[in-house]
């Protein structure tokens, strides 16, 4: 009995061994990708002045592109305050509010951003139209009740319909 007792855990210890010589590495950017290295740059500059505006910008867009929109809420509240006084990287925030599924706290922020744009007169028309469509959605998000706007069909139909009505709007009459 103490014998199967021993082989028991014997076995147990070498499968744990064995899961943990097969676990995939723990960072999923590979370090001699040439994107990764100027990610780390960028990283770095942002860390030095945590004030630049098109830093903030750069490296937020980055994580989202990368599909990490908590590292870019992260570094976007790491940095100085003053930088979510640009209305885009306060519009990326919105972004990475959303894709983490922190509806209001996007909503909140893409009008933010919406009100800093229109009174910033370096924002162009476009600029200013790309936010209140997000604003707009994120405002029909809230209504309809969406917590988890990434696997919710309803984000798609709420996006389309804002589309649908900002082409309708730009239409030449």
């Amino acid at each position: 009995m103490e014998a199967r007792c021993n082989a028991l855990i014997f076995v147990g210890i070498l499968a744990t061994i064995a899961s943990l010589h097969n676990a995939e590495p723990a960072a999923d950017l590979d370090p001699r990708n040439p994107g990764t290295t100027a990610l780390a740059d960028l990283e770095d500059a942002f860390a030095l002045d945590p004030g630049n505006r098109v830093l903030a910008r750069q490296l937020a867009e980055t994580y989202l592109d990368l599909e990490r929109p908590g590292l870019a809420v992260a570094v976007l509240r790491a940095g100085d305050p003053e930088v979510m006084r640009d209305p885009i990287v306060a519009h990326r925030m919105a972004q990475a509010y959303e894709a983490t599924g922190r509806v209001l706290d996007a909503f909140a922020t893409a009008r933010y951003a919406q009100d800093r744009c229109a009174n910033e007169p370096t924002c162009t028309a476009s600029q200013l139209a790309v936010l209140d469509v997000h604003t707009r959605v994120l405002q029909t998000l809230v209504a309809w009740g969406v917590s988890d706007p990434l696997s919710d069909p309803r984000t798609t139909r709420a996006y389309e319909a804002q589309l649908r009505m900002a082409t309708v709007a730009m239409a030449p009459r």
